[in-house]
C-alpha cells in the first residue's frame, strides 16, 4: 500500500517563470504523504537552473527529457507517480490552502474516486468560478459532473483522481495520443466507475486563459498544417471521447454537453477567421459529419461558405454592439 496520498505531477515546456511561481506556492504546502514530480521537456537550461534551489526537498522529483507532447507526458507521469491520487498541474496558479483542502477529502471521504478542484477563470477584467455550486459536496452523479464541467474535464489542473483506476486503462489511452486529450480519456474512465465524485468550491486554482493576441501568435503553420487547432481538439476530439462513454451517461446529458461545446468550437473558428488568424481546413466536412443533427450546424455552414470579408464586417459589427452595451451598464 502506497504511503503517498497525493502525487502532484507538473508538466513544463520552456516555462521557467511558471515553474518558479508554482514551486513558490507549492513548497510551503508540502507535508507527509505528498510528492511533486516535475516533467520538464524544455530545450534550454533556464527551468533547470531555477529548480536547483528546490533540490533539497526530498519530496520533489525532477525529470528532464526531450519534448514528447502533452499526451505522452500525461501517460508517463501517471505511470511514474506513486500516490493514491494524482493531480496533474499545468501553468496555472495554486491557492495557499490547495493541498490541505484536497488531502482533507482524500483522507476523510473513503468512497471518493475523483475531486474537482474548482478554478477561477480570469478574462477581460472579469473573474468567475468555473462551477458555481453553493458548497463543497459530492456531485449527485456523473451526469451532474459532466453537465457542469463540460470541456473543463480536460483542464488538467482541476482534476484529481484515483491513480489505480486510471492505470487500468493506461494502455487503451495510448490510442488517443495526438488528440491532446489523453487526460480527458483517463478522467472519463475514472468517473464512469462506481465511486464518489467530489466538488471543492475553492477556488483551488487560478486559470489565466490565453488572450486573442496570444492565440493568434500561436496559430502558425508547420509543413502546411495549423499548429493551434482548437476546433479539432475542443470540437471533434472532445465529441469522440465523450461519445465513447455515452452509454454510461443519460442520453440527454451527453447530447446537451456535446451541443454546447460544438457551439463554442464553431463560433471560435468563426471569430478566428474574422479576427485575422487562420482556421483548420476541412471544417465544413467535419461539421456535417459529426454535428449534422444540430440545427446550429447549418447556420455554421452558411457562414463558413460566405466570403471572409463579410464575416469580418459582421464580427466588427458584433464587437461594436457588445462594447456599447457594456458601456451602457457602467
Amino acid at each position: 500500500m502506497s504511503s503517498i496520498d497525493l502525487s502532484i505531477c507538473i508538466l513544463l515546456y520552456n516555462q521557467p517563470e511558471d515553474a518558479k511561481r508554482l514551486l513558490h506556492n507549492l513548497t510551503p504546502q508540502l507535508q507527509e504523504g505528498v510528492e511533486i514530480i516535475i516533467k520538464d521537456d524544455s530545450d534550454n537550461t533556464y527551468t533547470r537552473d531555477i529548480l536547483e534551489k528546490y533540490s533539497s526537498f526530498k519530496q520533489i522529483k525532477y525529470i528532464h527529457g526531450e519534448k514528447r507532447g502533452i499526451d505522452k507526458t500525461i501517460i508517463f507521469l501517471t505511470e511514474k507517480a506513486q500516490g493514491k491520487f494524482i493531480w496533474w498541474m499545468g501553468d496555472d496558479e495554486v491557492m495557499p490552502n490547495a493541498v490541505n483542502s484536497i488531502l482533507h477529502v482524500i483522507r476523510n471521504e473513503r468512497d471518493v474516486n475523483f475531486i474537482w478542484a474548482n478554478y477561477n477563470y480570469k478574462s477581460d477584467n472579469h473573474t468567475s468560478l468555473a462551477i458555481d455550486l453553493k458548497e463543497d459536496r459530492f456531485f449527485y452523479d456523473r451526469n451532474e459532473l459532466l453537465n457542469c464541467a463540460t470541456t473543463g474535464l480536460g483542464f488538467i489542473s482541476s482534476t484529481i483522481f484515483k491513480r489505480n483506476l486510471a492505470l487500468q486503462h493506461i494502455d487503451e489511452s495510448k490510442q488517443y495520443v495526438g488528440t491532446e486529450f489523453v487526460n480527458l480519456f483517463l478522467i472519463m474512465t475514472v468517473i464512469t466507475q462506481p465511486g464518489g465524485l467530489y466538488y471543492l468550491k475553492g477556488p483551488i486554482v487560478i486559470c489565466h486563459p490565453a488572450s486573442s493576441d496570444e492565440i493568434k501568435g500561436k496559430t502558425v503553420k508547420q509543413n502546411g498544417e495549423i499548429v493551434n487547432n482548437g476546433f479539432q481538439v475542443f470540437g471533434i476530439n472532445f465529441y469522440l471521447i465523450v461519445d465513447r462513454f455515452s452509454k454510461s451517461f443519460a442520453p440527454s446529458c451527453t447530447r446537451r454537453v456535446i451541443k454546447r461545446t460544438f457551439g463554442m468550437a464553431w463560433r471560435g473558428v468563426l471569430v478566428g477567421w474574422a479576427g485575422g488568424w487562420d482556421t483548420p481546413k476541412g471544417k465544413r466536412i467535419k461539421l456535417m459529419r459529426y454535428f449534422y443533427m444540430f440545427p446550429e450546424a447549418w447556420i455554421a455552414i452558411i457562414l463558413f461558405s460566405m466570403p471572409s470579408f463579410f464575416n469580418n464586417l459582421m464580427y466588427k459589427f458584433y464587437k461594436n454592439i457588445k462594447y456599447n452595451t457594456f458601456k451602457r451598464f457602467l
